[in-house]
């Protein structure tokens, strides 16, 4: 598992610094929605993956090939026993700082791997579990998280406006609840509508 996860953090570096510059320095925002698919798993435990929603604002700056932005999203988190008898859900308010890389064709077409760190603040908490180690009056209130993604888009027309989709996995670098190494792992998939200012 470690050596994929320093093959695809080596990737995304390659692929940002060759990348080459074809638009001026630029501000952007826009807004967001999709699904996540989490689980959460420590030495010991891997629970089965459960589906949530996603949604949320960005803003970024673009200078030259380097590209900066800053989200807030509500995402679920959580994951299902593995007899699929019980299931953990956790709402987070997640504030992701991204860095990267980009391009933009002349045919409008948007390339951009990014990765970055992200804190978290529970907002809600209901499991069904039997697990004592998904007991949400043991939760912790905060989350960090390792975000590293793809996202893909196109201009809309000549004006300002462009749609991407974007792929993203979120690495768990804290403990969901007090006393266990669960720690939240997340695939998330999302349509973005934005703006440049």
């Amino acid at each position: 598992m470690y050596s994929i996860r320093v093959s695809v953090v080596a990737a995304i570096a390659a692929v940002t610094l060759t990348t080459t510059a074809q638009a001026q320095d630029s501000k952007f925002a826009g807004i967001s929605g999709g699904a996540s698919l989490s689980d959460m798993r420590s030495n010991l435990t891997n629970t089965s993956s459960r589906w949530g929603g996603m949604a949320g604002v960005f803003a970024g700056y673009r200078r030259s090939y380097a590209i900066g932005v800053l989200e807030a999203n509500w995402v679920q988190k959580g994951g299902k026993d593995v007899t699929g008898d019980g299931s953990t859900r956790i709402d987070y308010i997640e504030i992701p700082f991204l860095i990267g890389g980009g391009t933009e064709t002349p045919s409008g077409i948007l390339f951009r791997v990014y990765t970055g760190i992200g804190i978290g603040f529970s907002i809600s908490c209901s499991s069904t579990s039997t697990s004592a180690q998904r007991d949400c009056d043991r939760k912790n209130s905060t989350e960090w998280s390792w975000p590293i993604g793809l996202l893909i888009g196109r201009s809309i027309g000549d004006g300002p406006m462009f749609a991407a989709i974007d792929g993203r996995y979120s690495i768990g670098l804290s403990d969901t609840f007090e006393g266990a190494s669960l720690k939240n792992y997340s695939w998330q998939f999302r349509l973005l509508v934005g703006r440049r200012l």
